[in-house]
């Protein structure tokens, strides 16, 4: 059965679009050459590309057949006003409230579609997956149930408690969020108040809210729809803290909506981003739950209150390493896009004595581009992380002891990339803004709400600071057992910390044997070498300050700053063993190859460039080496300078969903820019306000003039 789309032409819209018309005919929209001279260079800009933008389009899409589904599902989409605000609706004008609920519909049509398309589930997936490209809200209020609340029943419950809950999950039975932060404690995770005590007489935990900050905040989709929450709690046995657990919580009525007893919840309000996402407060108040609600896979409680406690309590932080590495498609989505929106306008917009496209300017390709670069950087490390991750659960398999091991690996990864992508993200935003002058002021031009969605990515999940701190502890842990010890764990993948490996070798090497710049870019080795170089070297001073009587706070930055380049080191390396070659294997289209070796080869000099002052430090690059990199840098930005349409457009974002006026796909930018304000409430026409407070200030009796 094929459910049947609402009409997007009702009258008050067909009204609107006359209006609309009523209204271009009164303007003078007579094209200018300026107007007219954009589609050209937008033409002539795709045309020259010197790659496939449609293989490298699939590349990116993850193969052919992701491809095609992808393109199948934006057409399903994009005229459905149930998941896309169809004209002259504008979703960029919504109201709170309007956002709140247009964003409940998008899920609940959503689901409408997964089961009419029940019997192809990666197909309705792809359709759930082009929403959340169209929609940052619904991608974050999805995901909380979809992801987080599932991860964490399925990577500490057990396969029994999975067993029960996944199928309602799947189905929607339940909804559910994620009641982690508190309003006093976000990544201070140990500090937590929230409280449950077990009741041996009944066998049932009751939760307990005992202060003001101890409320559960920001906890998304909880203000408004969620039935049920997993919730980190301080547990309580026979009078005895035992530690944090994770609970399955009821919070509403599943039929009326109305809270359960004891169970307090709000709406947080106005945020600067995510309208469309409820996040809520919540209190407990003597909130019952039985014994089986607490997930146990890596603990235990019996009938009497016997407790075995899990192997290490950093398991029960697990479920927070896939909320990072989500990172990776929230940033190629919504950075994606407000790279896509710059690179198109900055194409087709000239001004200057010789009237130059004002992508010509260093100041605009020499920031753009790198920041593709990374686009193209974090898109291919999805693969090898997502390998990475299913070895870390390994179906529920995996043994404590390797688990704990490859744990670590994964969370220093997670962390370091949460915070080197919320960062460099952020700096890519406001590059994206500036590049395109006062247009991007205007909300309809889509950049300031791309901005706003944005903002958590540096906070929730965990601070930055914090997390790039942990994941320095974890690579000074690493190199002192190698260096001390010669002790490395064994992986059954690929570890980021895989140049530990060679340590003695690193700092046996005073300086970076490269005299001529170009020598590392035709072999990448060599400048991955001389990365790895640096963060052996730097790992090994803030080690020695340490062991001097420094305490972590007293390295606090250096630790936050090599634990951001590990990162970005990491994206070269895993992008030198797919593209560093200077041919590509068979199977690949040798453009879409070449393109990605160049690629690869600007994040390399990028990273080398951006975190120059770390080798510096050491010792170990000269001056005269920065200067010459930094030149090398600078060349190879501008010889992919005509690239950039080419490599945005391979981003595959369909103009409904860029919804940016100035950056249409055809590069006709200025009557659709036009016309999108013509369609605004009250654009035009006598101001309602005018015989309230205007008139009685202009006739006030007095002089002419």
């Amino acid at each position: 059965m094929t459910i049947p789309l609402k009409d997007s032409t009702a009258p008050n819209a067909k009204a609107a679009l006359a209006r609309l018309e009523q209204l271009k005919s009164q303007l003078n929209l007579t094209p200018s050459t300026v107007s007219l001279q954009a589609p050209k260079d937008m033409a002539a800009e795709r045309a020259a590309a010197d790659f496939s933008i449609n293989a490298l389009a699939r590349l990116w899409a993850g193969g052919d057949k992701q491809y095609e589904m992808q393109q199948k599902a934006y057409e399903i989409i994009k005229n459905d006003p149930e998941l896309v605000v169809q004209p002259p609706r504008n979703i960029l004008e919504f109201t709170r409230d309007e956002w709140r609920e247009f964003t409940m519909g998008q899920i609940y049509r959503v689901a409408q579609l997964l089961q009419e398309y029940g019997h192809d589930r990666e197909f309705a997936y792809e359709i759930g997956k082009a929403v959340n490209v169209y929609s940052e809200s619904f991608s974050m209020r999805f995901f909380v149930h979809e992801s987080l609340f599932r991860n964490v029943i399925n990577m500490l419950g057990t396969k029994e408690q999975a067993q029960k809950w996944n199928d309602d999950i799947n189905n929607l039975k339940v909804y559910g969020c994620f009641a982690m932060t508190e309003l006093g404690h976000s990544s201070a995770l140990r500090d937590i108040e929230t409280c449950a005590t077990f009741d041996l007489a009944t066998d049932e935990f009751i939760l307990d809210s005992p202060s003001v900050t101890s409320t559960k905040w920001w906890i998304g989709g909880s203000g408004q729809t969620s039935t049920h929450a997993v919730v980190i709690s301080q547990t309580v046995i026979k009078g005895e803290h035992k530690g944090h657990n994770w609970f399955i919580v009821q919070l509403r009525d599943k039929v009326t909506g109305e809270l359960m007893p004891g169970v307090h919840i709000g709406d947080i309000g106005k945020k600067v981003g995510h309208d469309g996402v409820d996040n809520g407060w919540i209190q407990f108040r003597g909130v019952r739950i039985p014994r089986s609600n607490m997930l146990q896979k890596w603990v235990q409680l019996e009938r009497d209150g016997s407790y075995t406690p899990a192997p290490n309590p950093a398991v029960m932080y697990a479920t927070l390493i896939p909320e990072r590495l989500s990172l990776i498609i929230v940033t190629t989505q919504l950075v994606g896009q407000a790279l896509t929106i710059a690179t198109r306008y900055g194409v087709v917009r000239r001004q200057g004595s010789k009237n130059e496209q004002i992508m010509d300017y260093q100041s605009h390709y020499s920031q753009l581009i790198p920041a593709i670069s990374f686009m193209y950087m974090v898109k291919s490390a999805a693969s090898t992380i997502d390998s990475q991750f299913e070895v870390l659960t390994a179906g529920g398999e995996m043994n404590p002891v390797d688990y704990l091991n490859h744990m670590g690996d994964m969370h220093a990864v997670s962390a370091c990339l949460k915070g080197l992508t919320g960062w460099y993200g952020s700096e890519i935003l406001e590059t994206c803004r500036r590049a395109c002058g006062g247009h991007a002021y205007s909300a309809y031009n889509g950049i300031g709400q791309i901005i706003g969605d944005w903002g958590v990515m540096t906070t929730g999940g965990g601070d930055n600071v914090v997390l790039l701190q942990q994941t320095a502890r974890i690579l000074v842990y690493r190199l002192e057992q190698k260096l001390e010890n010669d002790e490395y764990p064994e992986l059954k993948f690929k570890s980021s910390t895989h140049y530990i490996l060679r340590a003695k070798e690193y700092l046996a090497t005073p300086s970076w044997p490269v005299h001529d710049v170009t020598d590392a870019i035709k072999n990448l080795r060599l400048l991955e070498d001389g990365l790895n170089a640096i963060l052996v070297k730097r790992l090994n001073s803030i080690r020695q300050a340490m062991a001097k009587g420094k305490v972590l706070n007293d390295v606090l930055m250096d630790c936050v700053r090599v634990a951001e380049m590990h990162c970005a080191v990491f994206l070269f390396s895993d992008a030198v063993n797919k593209y560093g070659a200077p041919h590509g294997p068979e199977g690949i289209d040798k453009g879409v190859y070449s393109i990605m070796h160049r690629m690869t080869a600007l994040w390399g000099l990028h990273t080398l460039v951006r975190y120059s002052d770390q080798g510096f430090k050491e010792g170990f690059i000269s001056p005269q080496q920065i200067k010459a990199v930094e030149e090398q840098y600078l060349e190879t930005s501008k010889s992919l300078r005509k690239q950039v349409i080419g490599l945005t457009d391979a981003f595959g974002f369909p103009d409904f969903v860029i919804k940016a006026p100035i950056a249409k796909y055809d590069g006709n930018i200025y009557e659709p820019y036009f016309e999108t304000l013509l369609q605004a409430p009250n654009s035009v026409g006598k101001t309602p306000y005018h015989e309230k407070y205007i008139k009685p200030l202009t006739e006030r009796p007095g002089t002419n003039n």
